[in-house]
């Protein structure tokens, strides 16, 4: 439910949405180049704060009293900022941007204490399929407000009002679960901040010294990073390049609704096959995407007689392979770590995703400025897409080095 929940700030503000009136709304005063660059820098600020808070975050999380009080925090401190933002006027790009991340700060602690439950509800053998179930259910929540959209209930005068209906929803079908009590009950022991802080330098000594861990966090990194910077990046590309606001909500839903059997195909196949070769199919798909997706424009496609828009192809490769390595990367880390340490170990993974969200964004900005085009004011987004397609490259070569270091 948690999954199903926290989809409403993930695709209407960090994906979808937001994006677009950023681009179209908020921004609309400033100049092309100005406008790519603030974009993809306040994208960055809340993974940049969360990526030094996340490893001692994850220390604190081993208090079942402290992780229930600080999700729920988090939930509501992120629900609350998402309504804020039907209140921003025209033009007022910086404070969008301020609430976007102060949102965003919420939403990324918040799944930092979340993603450690999966030790505690899930069980060892039934973890790839579960976690894939989660994301299958995220993606259910992801074609439920599409189809809304696509349907006009928020367009025109009431767009505006699609943020305070996110910010009810994740609040709301997060009830279940804040509600629920903590599987690591009452705290024994009182809170401590020079303890959280020392077993953080610990686990950090302890994750280094451990191959498979150091090599494979060192993936996620880099992996992790593109699929956050195409998520979050795709709707922005798409404004800039000239597709229509309905062509990318469609878009979406392509994503979307294929990503519901393919998140359930992909737990299904690891169980079986193995979630590191899974992952790796995932990031090789992931570099052709991006590569292809950086050189498309407007306009229909015509495959076995069905014409498209071009958008679409790019949108089902995305729906075949994003949640599915987004569900393997969290069950197969819970593999790898030490018993009974899972829930600071999962701070640290937390930390490395952060900071993939941030490094994207930043390679995208960097990217866009070096090819900037006085006669095409699209070059600095392709350019700042492709650059994507080496954070996958980069990232399948140390997961193969983490699974030649299991098997010694």
């Amino acid at each position: 439910m948690y999954d199903f929940a926290n989809t409403s700030f993930a695709l209407v503000v960090l994906a979808l949405v937001w994006p677009q009136m950023f681009h179209h709304y908020w921004g609309v005063n400033l100049s092309p180049q100005f406008e790519s660059i603030a974009f993809k820098l306040t994208q960055a600020v809340p993974c940049f704060l969360i990526f030094f808070a996340a490893p001692f975050l994850g220390q604190l999380a081993m208090k079942g009293k402290f992780r229930r009080r600080a999700l729920r925090w988090s939930v509501l401190l992120g629900g609350l900022c998402t309504v804020g933002l039907g209140w921003v006027p025209e033009g007022h790009w910086l404070f969008s941007a301020a609430l976007y991340s102060f949102g965003g700060i919420a939403f990324f602690a918040a799944s930092t204490f979340y993603d450690s439950m999966i030790v505690d509800y899930a069980p060892a053998g039934k973890r790839h399929q579960l976690s894939g179930m989660a994301f299958a259910s995220g993606f259910v929540a992801g074609v439920v407000m599409l189809v809304g959209l696509a349907m006009g209930l928020f367009s025109g005068p009431t767009l505006h009002w699609i943020y305070p209906a996110a910010g009810a929803w994740w609040i709301l079908f997060s009830l279940p679960l804040l509600t629920q009590p903590d599987h690591r009950g009452i705290d024994a022991e009182p809170f401590s901040l020079s303890v959280a802080w020392r077993g953080t330098l610990d686990t950090a000594k302890k994750l280094w010294a451990e191959p498979r861990v150091r090599w494979f966090l060192l993936a996620y990194i880099l992996y992790i990073d593109g699929v956050h910077a195409v998520k979050t990046s795709a709707a922005h590309f798409g404004a800039v390049l000239g597709f229509s606001s309905g062509d990318l909500i469609k878009a979406f839903l392509v994503v979307q609704v294929i990503g519901i059997p393919a998140a359930l195909a992909f737990g299904w196949l690891a169980h079986r096959v193995g979630a590191v070769r899974m992952i790796a199919f995932a990031l090789v798909a992931y570099v052709f995407l991006t590569i292809l997706g950086s050189q498309i424009s407007p306009g229909m496609l015509t495959v076995l007689g069905c014409s498209f828009p071009s958008v679409w192809l790019i949108a089902a490769g995305v729906g075949l392979i994003q949640g599915g390595v987004q569900a393997l990367s969290r069950s197969y880390f819970a593999e790898l770590v030490p018993a009974g340490e899972e829930v600071v170990y999962f701070g640290f993974y937390s930390m490395m995703g952060k900071f993939a969200a941030f490094l994207g964004p930043v390679l995208g900005a960097i990217a866009g400025a070096c090819f900037v085009s006085s006669t095409d004011e699209t070059a600095a987004e392709r350019a700042g897409f492709a650059s994507f397609a080496l954070l996958f490259i980069f990232g399948l070569y140390f997961l193969l080095k983490a699974n030649r270091a299991a098997k010694r």
